[in-house]
């Protein structure tokens, strides 16, 4: 009986399953407090140039959040040697169509179903910015954005040009985060 009587709300009443999304969460610190931990990455990136184009699977490594707003992550290790602040977007620079666009371009549209079932679409959401900084050698100009979608789901969008001496690279990524640590799952 039990086992009916769930299965019928579940039926009647999906938005119960919806109950852990952020819609509506504007809170900077509550936001941060939530998404706070370790995430898996689990995505592809398209790289581009005059002469190039191809799309791959993104590097595993993981990112921190903190509850303090930086980002700690293997690429920012590499690129800068020092974890990035985010700042809470207030335009929310992504919305549906530019967030579909960016999923076909590296070849993940399987992640919009992944996210589907929240209560509003990616410009009612949280977005976290980070906003690269000029570095020397190999410079990063662009910004990785954090659409948290579920305590359990976060979307990072990367939208990058890399520059070198050699070359000046386009790189477009989407990666899912789940989260690593224990109190999420």
């Amino acid at each position: 009986m039990r086992v009916l009587t769930t299965a019928l709300l579940c039926m009647c009443f999906p938005s119960i399953l919806l109950a852990d999304g952020f819609c509506g969460v504007t809170d900077e610190q509550e936001i941060l407090d939530r998404l706070q931990g370790t995430w898996a990455r689990d995505g592809s990136m398209s790289i581009e140039n005059a002469v190039t184009s191809f799309v791959k699977g993104s590097s595993a490594y993981q990112v921190e959040i903190a509850s303090n707003g930086s980002v700690t992550s293997q690429f920012f290790d590499n690129l800068t040697g020092q974890p990035q602040d985010t700042a809470l977007s207030e335009t929310r620079p992504y919305d549906v169509d530019r967030v579909d666009d960016l999923l076909d371009t590296t070849g993940r549209p399987d992640l919009a179903d992944v996210l589907s079932d929240t209560k509003c679409g990616p410009s009612d959401l949280p977005q976290l910015v980070v906003t690269m900084p000029e570095t020397s050698g190999m410079s990063a100009a662009g910004t990785i954005t954090y659409i948290a979608y579920f305590d359990d789901r976060v979307l990072e969008l990367t939208e990058l040009t890399l520059k070198s001496d050699e070359t000046v690279l386009y790189m477009t990524e989407t990666v899912l985060l789940r989260p690593q640590n224990t109190n999420k799952e």
